[in-house]
């Protein structure tokens, strides 16, 4: 059975982690720089223990830690014992780790596609939306576009995304563009791992909360990931995992199977090819 760690805690683990690795460590060597017990740190790493605030200064320190890797490490360490974590900007740096160590990932977008499932030229025209524009641009797409890499690893989670047909109408970047971003999608789905399903415009109303991902891992408790302006983050509340989980259900019996949602799509595109 998994044991449920708050969405923080498991962030700073993967975070302390990584400075680790990178200042090429091991950890018996980081456990002896440090002055503690390699099984105190393996609990640490594996968020299963909280470090004291001499510890995280001397990790910091061991680790070589810039001031970018400062701020992020003591902003959630300053904010464990609180429940969830929202209040992000979109697209935060721990998505990508928590996807990377998911089994399964259920994506639900009601209007643009899935970043994991975004073409560069899509993302390009989607961030510009959000007023981002030349290097700041480039960076966002480039992190986009490379956590997608997840989706192919050997130890690839199993992926399901299901679009509104709203997300394929809308012609992202013009409708040339929106075409390739289609033809992705169904090249994509392909995968033995991926399943694209899309909720119809003929089906009329259907439970809508917004965009949200339910995350779920082999060892540790699932998490809801929502994403909107202003407010993005992480619930980790059972109530909470298991009210997405209800929500996705419906939204799955609204939705097209794969095989018929591979099909509107190809016709979409054919749609924008013509527009």
């Amino acid at each position: 059975m998994s044991e449920r760690l708050s969405a923080r805690m498991r962030a700073l683990a993967t975070e302390l982690t990584t400075l680790r690795v990178r200042s090429g460590l091991t950890t018996r060597g980081a456990a002896r720089r440090l002055g503690i017990s390699s099984a105190s740190l393996n609990r640490t790493e594996n968020a299963k223990r909280e470090a004291s605030t001499e510890e995280l200064g001397g990790m910091l320190a061991v680790y070589g830690a810039t001031t970018d890797d400062r701020r992020a490490v003591l902003e959630l360490a300053g904010e464990l014992p609180v429940p969830g974590w929202l209040g992000m900007a979109p697209d935060p740096a721990a998505l990508a780790r928590f996807e990377a160590q998911a089994t399964t990932i259920v994506d639900f977008a009601p209007t643009s596609v899935p970043g994991l499932l975004q073409t560069a030229q899509y993302a390009r025209a989607a961030q510009a939306q959000s007023m981002a524009f030349g290097t700041a641009l480039e960076q966002r797409v480039s992190a986009r576009v490379g956590r997608q890499a997840v989706l192919s690893k050997l130890s690839a989670p199993e992926y399901v995304a299901f679009l509104d047909e709203a997300v394929l109408r809308r012609p992202v970047g013009g409708g040339v563009a929106m075409a390739a971003q289609i033809r992705w999608l169904i090249s994509r789905a392909r995968q033995s791992n991926v399943t694209v399903r899309v909720v119809p415009f003929r089906h009329g109303g259907y439970r809508n909360p917004g965009r949200f991902a339910v995350l779920r891992f082999r060892k540790s408790s699932p998490l809801v990931y929502l994403e909107h302006e202003g407010s993005s983050g992480f619930l980790d509340a059972p109530e909470h995992v298991e009210l997405f989980t209800a929500i996705t259900a419906t939204i799955a019996s609204a939705a097209l199977d794969h095989i018929d949602s591979v099909n509107l799509m190809t016709r979409i595109a054919a749609d924008h090819d013509r527009s």
